[in-house]
């Protein structure tokens, strides 16, 4: 018994470590930083992901994803420059409140537009499109998936699928395996530290950000599987219920990154990094909530 404790740890411990030099932000870590040195003039303070790897990371001392890129020059076409644009880590358990309390300003960390989310603030989006899925190990692969499709989800009754805290894809998939146990965690990293040493049996999200995780460890342990019922769901830049115009230019900014070809060379290097396609979104609006 003493061994295989030993053993567990010892896993962990690797497991920990393949995604420390991508993941190094994530956890209860709270990184802020300014673009290109101390802020100058006016500040826009933008939420984003340190643990989402290809899409919002902290990594060799500063912020890079896709998130990041699209954060970046939404600020930039708001009339921001470099030095007046501040990153502040959130989590999906924290981004409504850093949001409500004015913490920062808008959004950008893989948030999902859904009739729940639509609820608690304004969104300018969608920016990309992707569905909900689990990670799972590959050893794990032929037990999990289906029988008559391999790249989909079997039954999940008496399993455990982690989750990171306030990630709306874990209600998702309960509709579709209400047998599913559901255990949260406070980051990603947790959640693939659990799932290698066996505590979870698979990883919820959405596939974008489990393509991502998938892709730190260069794929060697484990595989994306999809929803039977698989729907698109589009990411949205969040901002206050109370700023309907700031939804609005947001969304311009977003149409005018696709229009003039930023917007694909962002998500190349992304699909590049991860070996994942995103759903290209229509044309962006703002999703304003009526008070």
């Amino acid at each position: 018994m003493r061994r295989r404790a030993m053993m567990r740890r010892g896993i962990a411990a690797l497991a920990a470590a393949a995604l420390m030099p991508l993941m190094a932000g994530c956890g209860q870590v709270q990184v802020t930083t300014a673009l290109s040195g101390a802020p100058e003039g006016p500040t826009i303070a933008i939420g984003v992901a340190a643990d989402e790897p290809w899409l919002g990371y902290w990594h060799d001392g500063d912020y890079e994803g896709l998130d990041i890129d699209i954060a970046k020059y939404v600020a930039t076409k708001l009339g921001y420059a470099n030095k007046q644009i501040i990153f502040k880590q959130v989590r999906p358990e924290n981004r409504v409140s850093q949001l409500a309390e004015g913490n920062v300003d808008m959004v950008v960390a893989s948030w999902l537009i859904t009739d729940q989310s639509k609820q608690a603030v304004n969104f300018a989006g969608p920016y990309l499109k992707t569905g909900i899925g689990v990670l799972v190990r590959e050893r794990d692969v032929k037990t999990l998936a289906a029988d008559d499709n391999p790249s989909l989800i079997g039954s999940l009754a008496g399993r455990t699928a982690c989750a990171a805290k306030g990630d709306e894809a874990a209600e998702l998939l309960s509709r579709e395996q209400p047998e599913v146990t559901i255990q949260e965690r406070d980051s990603y990293a947790q959640c693939v530290t659990a799932m290698q040493v066996g505590a979870a049996d698979v990883i919820v999200a959405d596939e974008a950000i489990l393509a991502g995780l998938r892709a730190a460890d260069s794929g060697r342990y484990s595989t994306l599987l999809q929803l039977n019922d698989r729907q698109d769901y589009g990411y949205g830049i969040a901002v206050r219920r109370d700023a309907p115009q700031l939804a609005s230019s947001v969304a311009t900014a977003l149409n005018d990154m696709v229009e003039d070809g930023s917007w694909t060379t962002a998500v190349h290097a992304y699909e590049s990094a991860t070996g994942f396609s995103v759903g290209y979104a229509s044309e962006a609006e703002a999703i304003v909530n009526a008070e």
